[in-house]
């Protein structure tokens, strides 16, 4: 009996210290980092309305949203505060504000970007999968309100510029893709950890670095990678017609030297005047490298458009390659008819009854004067006639 009471009398009051303990540390908001950490990212959530947390390091010194360390990388919105910090002061760290009691703070370290490779060769238009991994200790970091936040940007640098320089790299850039774990569009899943996108290469040919890295500031993380841009495997023709009986014409040809003969498809979404798209898609047969897609005009009067996607092999990787054929539009005008009720109409009859009436006139005129000359002529005749025959018969008479 006096052994359960001595249990009571120690080990109650020890559980409760260590309960209170416990809620005491998370009150404070103090975690501590091991000296093997290089990068670590607290993820802090706010109660509503708050203002940033204020950050205190070890040795007691204090970082803000606003004025922080060039080590760190500082997100914050209105529910939400990230805070990255590269190669951080080992022992207890604490954050300080209106911590949510529920989310609290969470701490991810040694967070990597991985992306796939690009290919080295490329060409312009063209349109490929493409994938980026961020992980935690080589393993898929998976917390969604981290990964909710992330943005990344694919950006093209020509070759003979410095991305780390600040006064041109904005200038230099050309992105070309921005994406998020978010499950829409080409990303599959939502929250997994992988960032997918349609990247198009839409860059004129040339040598290029392409940078993948962070677009808001949740953390600084970037992969380098050199490739080279041809032009497009694939060029476009359009035929618009102007008369109902014949149909628009799109050509499609592939390049002879660099695709594969016999692999080009093409796939059209067309919109006609007052008609609701339709879908035209078509291939090569085999050793052809160009395809014809065509579609009637159907007389309505209205702006239409076309777009879609070719299809090819490179010969030299086998690569199958996307490439996007831009939107085309295209303008159905009705048949020009003359409106003879108009001012212009008016003046152009009058005109054309004026040229008339003088052709008329300059008829009757002519045969007037053809009628006068075979009359002068007849008479003429009769003269000459009449002359010959009175000298005739002067010269029968008989002297006396």
């Amino acid at each position: 009996m006096l052994r359960r009471l001595w249990v009571l009398i120690f080990y109650v009051p020890l559980c409760a210290w260590a309960q209170t303990e416990t809620r005491l540390t998370w009150l404070d908001n103090r975690f501590r980092v091991d000296p093997e950490i290089e990068q670590i990212t607290f993820i802090v959530a706010r109660e509503q309305p708050s203002q940033s947390v204020v950050l205190v390091a070890p040795n007691g010194h204090k970082y803000y949203a606003d004025r922080h360390s060039k080590a760190m990388s500082w997100y914050s919105d209105q529910g939400m505060d990230i805070i990255s910090i590269d190669h951080p002061m080992a022992g207890p760290w604490q954050a300080l504000g209106k911590v949510s009691s529920n989310n609290g703070i969470k701490i991810v370290s040694n967070i990597e970007l991985d992306v796939d490779p690009l290919p080295t060769q490329l060409y312009q238009t063209e349109v490929l999968k493409f994938r980026a991994r961020l992980t935690q200790n080589k393993q898929p970091l998976l917390l969604r309100d981290f990964l909710d936040r992330v943005q990344l940007k694919v950006a093209f640098y020509p070759v003979n510029t410095d991305v780390d320089d600040v006064t041109v790299k904005e200038s230099a850039s050309i992105v070309v893709g921005t994406f998020a774990d978010n499950g829409q569009g080409y990303d599959e899943i939502g929250g997994d950890g992988i960032f997918t996108v349609a990247l198009g290469v839409d860059v004129v040919p040339g040598i290029y670095r392409v940078k993948i890295a962070s677009t808001n500031g949740v953390f600084e993380r970037a992969v380098e990678q050199t490739v080279l841009v041809y032009p497009s495997l694939i060029t476009t023709t359009f035929i618009e017609s102007h008369q109902p009986l014949v149909s628009h014409v799109v050509k499609v040809t592939a390049n002879d030297d660099l695709a594969a003969v016999g692999s080009l498809a093409a796939y059209l979404r067309v919109k006609q005047p007052q008609r609701q798209p339709q879908i035209i898609q078509t291939r090569v047969q085999p050793q052809q490298s160009q395809l014809t897609l065509r579609w009637p005009n159907n007389r309505q009067v209205g702006k239409g458009w076309w777009r879609g996607w070719a299809y090819v092999t490179d010969t030299l990787t086998q690569r199958e390659l996307v490439f996007r054929l831009a939107q085309q539009n295209y303008t159905q005008v009705a048949p020009v008819t003359v409106d003879t009720s108009s001012v212009l109409a008016k003046r152009q009859r009058e005109q054309q009854l004026t040229v008339e009436k003088t052709e008329l006139l300059q008829q009757r005129l002519l045969w007037l004067g053809v009628a006068n000359l075979i009359v002068m002529i007849g008479v003429l005749a009769w003269l000459l006639l009449w002359r010959r025959k009175r000298a005739l018969k002067s010269d029968l008479i008989i002297p006396k």
